[in-house]
């Protein structure tokens, strides 16, 4: 197939950024009520500076906020509403109407955030101005209310058992305290925030999220606010940017690169789409889309590398019919280069060769071999990301290292066994191609997927001390 032909494998992840690069979201609530904290932890920015335009002291609702952190998020910010500033209403309702009105899918705003500090202290749950833009445009727009500062409402209640325990001599052991306290603080949360909120709609009110940011405890609440926030989302491409701006949620992440898979190249496994292109161009384009979707903070492109790529080609070469070759770079080697010059990188400014697993070698050829491997490869990536996300998370959003890949193909190495026994299974019962049903199929590689996915709360995510340099292709092969 020529170069120009095989300009067609486009990721499905670049069509779309041309038509809707960036998520754009107002937050909505006053200074203080940690509008810039709920940002950076849904979407991974934790201390990037946002790049703004904006002059000191001038606030100026148009001006958006980027971060150099993650480049696939726009944020519009309000000011709070003081008593008698209706001047800063009707900005706020204009640039909301504006922006609604806008044809291009990228220009619109795409949700609303409204940020209020739980008034534990009592006072107000929100300004005036921000109960008109709750009234205004419930039903118009993707709206959703953030009580912030969870944790401040704990500690305040948690000091408030402990006195009223100690005045009447009783005790109680740490768990039984933390889930008293847990109990309190649920009911606290209704009635200092949903109640109120109930009482101002009338009508069924917006769907709000109590949070935390700086609380372990309420860490899951983070990810409780982007799987809302798709709930509400009905474009399905506003859907999609949105999974992959956040990061705080990897199963939003795995959902996305099943939708993104479904609109093209996962249904491309048993038709016609991939015939006649090299099986590094179908991998290649395959890795993009899921690397894409995940979205990780990944300045030197490393999860983009050929190396990565080879690697991942040993994870699944077990399936292969395709014999496995063990060989340095010797006679042999310079004879596959020569035969299969297209599975072969030379990458980088020292001229190190990359050779892939045999079954990358040569075209695409519809077998039941190849199916297996690229279903294979589809899965080991999506699992391997899944991992991955989660050795991110545990330090802070740092930047993709080659090490801390290393260790998450190697953790998922170590569990992809019966991973790969029912892929086989599977795959070795079909009939004839033709026969197939792409929607079924890509159900069945979603449903493997999802009951392989790292259960957080079951695996701890540790890191092994690797260096630098990417691990050689034959750690990953079994012994």
């Amino acid at each position: 197939m020529s170069s120009t032909s095989e300009a067609v494998l486009v990721p499905y992840t670049d069509i779309l950024r041309q038509e809707c690069p960036r998520l754009r979201i107002l937050v909505v609530g006053k200074s203080g009520a940690g509008k810039s904290a709920l940002i950076n932890a849904v979407f991974g920015v934790e201390g990037a500076t946002p790049v703004s335009h904006r002059t000191p002291g001038v606030h100026n609702i148009d001006t958006p906020f980027s971060f150099p952190q993650n480049d696939r998020i726009i944020i519009h910010d309000s000011q709070g509403f003081e008593p008698g500033e209706e001047g800063n209403i009707k900005i706020v309702s204009d640039f909301i109407d504006r922006r609604s009105k806008m044809p291009a899918l990228a220009d619109q705003l795409h949700a609303i955030w409204v940020c209020a500090e739980i008034p534990f202290a009592g006072g107000r749950l929100f300004e005036k101005g921000v109960e008109r833009i709750l009234l205004e445009y419930r039903g118009n727009l993707p709206i959703i209310v953030v009580f912030t500062k969870l944790d401040v409402l704990r500690e305040d209640q948690g000091n408030k058992l402990e006195k009223q325990l100690e005045q009447q001599g009783q005790e109680m052991d740490d768990d039984q305290f933390e889930a008293e306290l847990d109990t309190i603080v649920a009911s606290a949360v209704q009635d200092l925030c949903f109640e109120p909120l109930c009482a101002l709609m009338l009508s069924e009110p917006p769907k709000w999220v109590a949070t935390s940011t700086t609380d372990a405890r309420y860490k899951t609440t983070i990810a409780d606010l982007v799987n809302l926030a798709l709930e509400l989302t009905k474009i399905d491409k506003v859907w999609i940017e949105m999974a992959i701006a956040q990061r705080s949620s990897a199963q939003a992440s795995i959902d996305a690169s099943i939708r993104v898979g479904r609109k093209r190249y996962w249904r491309g496994l048993i038709s016609d789409i991939f015939l006649g292109f090299t099986m590094r161009s179908v991998l290649e384009v395959l890795q993009k889309d899921i690397v894409n979707v995940w979205n990780m903070h990944d300045p030197e492109k490393h999860l983009q590398k050929p190396e990565f790529l080879a690697l991942l080609s040993a994870l699944v070469e077990d399936l292969s019919d395709e014999a496995t070759n063990n060989y340095p770079l010797t006679e042999k080697a310079m004879q596959a280069i020569i035969e299969h010059p297209a599975a072969i990188i030379i990458a980088g400014p020292t001229a190190v060769v990359v050779l892939f697993a045999e079954w990358v070698r040569g075209t695409f050829k519809k077998t039941k071999s190849s199916i297996r491997c690229l279903v294979a490869f589809i899965i080991d990536l999506t699992l391997t990301m899944d991992t991955l996300f989660y050795l991110v998370l545990s330090r802070g959003q740092t930047p993709i290292k080659i090490a801390l890949v290393n260790s998450a193909l190697r953790m998922y190495n170590n569990r992809k066994a019966p991973v790969h026994a029912s892929i086989k299974a599977w795959v070795d019962g079909w009939g004839p191609f033709a026969h197939l049903d792409a929607d079924v199929v890509i159900k069945k590689i979603g449903d493997i997927i999802m009951h392989n996915s790292v259960k957080p709360e079951q695996w701890a995510m540790t890191e092994e001390g690797f260096d630098e340099s990417w691990m050689p292709i034959e750690a990953l092969r079994e012994p």
